[in-house]
């Protein structure tokens, strides 16, 4: 009995043993596996506030771009205001509105025979706008000529039997206005009087270039006057005058060049052959005179102005 006892005792002590054993090196386990999930965790958690952080950076990144792209990108030209950033005057484009009756059509001779010479285009506006236009009508017509003017290439130049138009006034860039008068008293002007035509010269001069306003087409109006002077001083840099041909021609020729160049050997070829042509020499009749004058007071002092401006600013050039 006491040897079976002892085998007892010693069999339990020896599981008592291992039992102890397997228990402590489950402890290790858990320890080392919770040691480990803990390590995993920090580098995990690293890696996740690394990847916080690279994310975060590139947001602010993104935002500072934004907010230098929206600081240093260019307004359209809607909100400069486009307007603003162009001329009023387009120096390539050139408008030379035909006064009755003033010898104008030299102008555009030498238009025509210079713009192979120049490479420019010369363009005869149709017939039909020679009077007062309504606001719809002169509106429609800066539209006609503003889409030419898209559609062909610059250098380029107009001639037409019409009135000055603002085209600022509708929000378009002008083209250069230039023309040609001719002295109310000359004796070709007293012939259309004489023969009861001269409401074709008469309607000429002043109210060509004042415009549409009804005021324009009254005679001796002094607010038409005032107006024309406006006009011909902001829009019109050359008015050229019929007696001062030359002079006309070397202004254009001196401010225009891209029109202009070989002006004066052109109109050399062209120019009337007829020895009276710029003759008006002719003696008036004291009391014809004075009512012509009385008829054309305005005229003449809008005449004598012009060429005065002309005169004055061919010499400068000299």
């Amino acid at each position: 009995m006491r040897k079976y006892r002892g085998v007892s005792l010693f069999g339990c002590l020896a599981l008592t043993m291992a039992f102890l054993v397997l228990a402590t090196r489950l402890v290790l386990v858990e320890d080392e596996a919770e040691i480990a999930a803990n390590e995993e965790a920090e580098v995990y958690g690293a890696y996740r506030t690394e990847d916080s952080y690279e994310s975060g950076s590139a947001k602010a990144s993104t935002r500072k771009t934004e907010k230098q792209t929206q600081r240093y990108v260019t307004r359209s030209l809607a909100e400069l205001g486009n307007r603003a950033l162009i001329p009023e005057t387009n120096e390539h484009v050139m408008m030379v509105t035909r006064v009755p009756g003033s010898g104008s059509e030299l102008l555009v001779l030498l238009l025509q025979h210079l713009q192979g010479y120049n490479a420019f285009k010369h363009i005869r506006l149709p017939p039909g706008d020679e009077g007062t236009l309504s606001s719809l009508q002169q509106e429609l017509l800066v539209e006609e000529i503003t889409s030419i003017i898209r559609q062909e290439a610059i250098p380029l130049s107009f001639d037409g039997d019409v009135r000055f138009l603002n085209f600022s006034a509708f929000g378009r860039q002008s083209p250069t206005y230039v023309s040609l008068v001719r002295d109310p008293l000359d004796p070709k002007t007293l012939d259309r009087f004489k023969r009861g035509d001269s409401v074709t010269i008469y309607r000429g001069s002043i109210c060509h270039f004042c415009g549409h306003d009804s005021r324009c087409s009254e005679r001796n109006n002094a607010w038409a006057l005032q107006q024309a002077k406006a006009n011909v001083l902001k829009w019109y840099p050359i008015v050229g005058i019929l007696d001062h041909m030359n002079q006309t021609v070397k202004s254009l020729e001196v401010n225009f060049p891209y029109f202009f160049e070989g002006a004066s050997l052109m109109y050399e070829k062209i120019r009337p052959k007829k020895k009276n042509f710029f003759n008006n020499s002719t003696i008036l009749k004291p009391l014809t005179k004075k009512h012509l004058m009385d008829f054309l007071k305005l005229e003449v002092e809008f005449y004598e102005w012009l060429k005065s401006r002309l005169l004055n600013s061919t010499s400068e050039n000299v």
